[in-house]
């Protein structure tokens, strides 16, 4: 027979066989003690446990920002301001200055700025976004507490838009000039930006690329093997310093790739974290996330290194008498994970085993 050591859930057997005098092959489950030779190794005992175990499965992971997009200029000028690489730009930031007077502000809406706007606009859903935003940075006496944003440009739009402007140390003339606002989906952090201080804007060029505020951890997956997670799926993730943090599936790529280098069709996973605090500045780092595959409630379990294999195939455990004698017991193996592995058989939880010491 041949004692087995244990790396994560593989199970590694050791080359060289401890023979004892008794009849394998007939050794069942049910098989009465039958004693076993004196170990050629130092050995000494652990004890069989009843508690819950977990089958989980790990996969490589990379700490990063969720989602992409651009920041399109919409003034002309000389930049006298930019966004630095890893601004976080928030409802009202300022984004960028041309002309050392001219600030492009940031706005919540998914439709991008396309015309001034003021009192004479024709209603459209440009309008919405400017109302909303506008509500939300702080001017609901002048829109009024149950103001509702339309399509239309009123009376209190322009207000609202006037005080903003004061605020904002800008003209205060009512009037949103293309430029002045630019509207994006929600908060976004910026990876990059392409134009120097100094430099000529140019209306539609690109001024950044961006990011979600979001520190989340992506992972790919073989796209054969997709219905090993779903969505809203609790995980375990390893941080590089040994710290672990909660998180939950949030989406699954429908689409399958093929990455450079790789023969395998994966589907990106985008895993939430659940303390984001805990990560600290680690974008890009290699993480490693653990997901349980079965969970099996109040089993025997051992050490992996308990096991014996036999010769003629399966497993038994080597149990200590009172006396201090050792003899043979079947065991049927389970599940196993990083503390020991799932047996079932003649013993109970309680018991001594040998193991190497």
């Amino acid at each position: 027979m041949k004692r087995l050591i244990a790396f994560g859930t593989l199970v590694v057997l050791v080359i060289g066989a401890v023979f004892v005098g008794v009849n394998l092959p007939n050794l069942t489950s049910d098989d009465n003690a039958t004693t076993a030779a004196t170990p050629i190794v130092p050995v000494s005992t652990a004890t069989i446990t009843q508690r819950t175990i977990e089958s989980t499965e790990e996969f490589d992971g990379t700490l990063g920002y969720a989602g992409e997009g651009v920041i399109i200029a919409a003034m002309s000028g000389t930049y006298t301001d930019l966004p630095e690489e890893g601004d976080v730009l928030t409802l009202g930031d300022p984004i960028y200055e041309v002309d050392g007077t001219n600030t492009s502000y940031l706005m919540y809406g998914k439709r991008p700025a396309y015309r001034p706007l003021d009192i004479d606009s024709s209603n459209g859903p440009d309008i919405k976004q400017l109302e909303a935003s506008l509500y939300q940075i702080g001017f609901p006496n002048t829109l009024g507490k149950s103001f509702k944003p339309d399509w239309n440009f009123k009376a209190k739009t322009e207000e609202a838009v006037e005080k903003w402007q004061k605020r904002t140390n800008q003209e205060r003339d009512g009037r949103i000039e293309m430029g002045e606002v630019t509207f994006v989906p929600s908060d976004v952090r910026i990876t990059q930006v392409l134009p120097e201080l100094g430099s000529r804007a140019q209306a539609g060029q690109v001024l950044a690329y961006t990011s979600g505020t979001d520190l989340v951890v992506t992972l790919d997956l073989e796209a054969d093997r997709r219905d090993i997670l779903s969505l809203n799926d609790q995980v375990d993730v390893e941080l590089p310093d040994g710290t672990d943090v909660a998180g939950v599936v949030k989406e699954i790529s429908s689409v399958a790739q093929t990455l450079q280098g790789s023969s395998e069709p994966t589907v990106e996973v985008t895993i939430k974290l659940a303390d984001v605090g805990a990560v600290g500045d680690l974008d890009g780092a290699e993480v490693e996330v653990s997901v349980v595959r079965e969970t099996r409630q109040d089993v025997l379990t051992v050490p992996v290194d308990a096991l014996l294999a036999l010769r003629e195939g399966g497993y038994a455990l080597e149990m200590v008498a009172e006396d201090g004698s050792t003899y043979l017991v079947a065991a049927d193996v389970g599940l196993f994970d990083d503390r020991g592995v799932e047996v079932s058989g003649n013993f109970s939880a309680g018991d001594p085993v040998v193991v190497p010491a």
